[in-house]
């Protein structure tokens, strides 16, 4: 099944334990730590298969785990900010947004000795009432984002987006946005890689996705959470919906990894887009 071409696609990691995000209150979350177990893990698994990798960190993981940050800088892979609390961006206003983006970027940064220049928002949610993020973003330093899902999917996402790697302009001059990736099948648009889709399609949907996407010579934006290769991770307090959200698909979620890395070329999301936008240069 291998499929072997000169398209490499980017795999990043949205870093963050089971429990950032929830709406829960959890006793004993220091106990309840599981993010050395997952991300260690995934790094064994990239490793095995030589692959190099964005890890968009988020600013409160980062804190409770910092020599595991630096584990994964002094690897090689490369480091991106996923805000600091896992909250959208719709319920903050300009400033807020941008003093815990600062705060995080500080931190990432402090901890990897890199300057980070990559973003991913927490759900994805710099939407069409929130684009005004992408000014602030640029005003931080953040050169590459990729938080815009181009299809409407619940509460975030930007139907008929672009779905090509592109620079955007805003006031405070370009930002090159890299939305996750899409596929049309029978003339609609679905999510093609990643997180929760990733679990519930069988591997072959994911395959054909991208396969598709080759051949059009677009890369995948892949994208996966720790915690979805952790079967024992806790699943307590979380409603009927929100258990088989989570838990669908999970115990498949490393197998299907291995099987992704194995069958296609990955690197890291800069390195992605810049070959992108060189190749989209040269045929124009």
């Amino acid at each position: 099944m291998t499929n072997q071409t000169d398209v490499s696609h980017a795999f990043t990691i949205d870093v963050e334990d089971w429990y950032h995000g929830t709406k829960y209150v959890y006793e004993d979350i220091r106990e309840s730590r599981r993010l050395d177990y997952s991300l260690n893990l995934l790094l064994d698994i990239l490793s095995e298969y030589d692959v190099y990798a964005t890890f968009f960190w988020l600013g409160k993981a980062a804190e409770e785990n910092p020599k595991l940050l630096k584990k994964v800088a002094s690897l090689g892979h490369e480091i991106g900010c996923h805000g600091w609390n896992h909250e959208p961006i719709c319920r903050m206003d300009r400033n807020r947004f941008k003093d815990e983006t600062y705060h995080a970027l500080s931190l990432l940064s402090d901890l990897s000795g890199r300057t980070v220049t990559v973003y991913r928002a927490p759900y994805f949610s710099i939407t069409q009432e929130s684009l005004w993020a992408l000014q602030v973003l640029v005003e931080l330093g953040i050169q590459y984002d990729s938080s815009i899902f181009p299809l409407k999917k619940g509460q975030y996402g930007i139907p008929n987006f672009t779905p090509d790697i592109h620079d955007i302009a805003t006031e405070s001059g370009f930002i090159t946005e890299v939305p996750i990736s899409i596929n049309k099948v029978l003339g609609f648009s679905i999510p093609a890689s990643g997180g929760g889709f990733f679990r519930f399609y069988p591997f072959q949907v994911t395959y054909w996705n991208f396969c598709s996407l080759q051949r059009s010579r677009k890369p995948a934006i892949f994208y996966i959470h720790p915690w979805e290769l952790d079967p024992s991770r806790p699943f307590s307090n979380q409603t009927f919906t929100e258990r088989v959200r989570n838990q669908l698909g999970i115990k498949s979620t490393e197998v299907k990894t291995k099987r992704l890395l194995k069958n296609f070329s990955f690197n890291t999301l800069t390195k992605v887009a810049l070959s992108f936008k060189n190749i989209l240069a040269s045929t124009h």
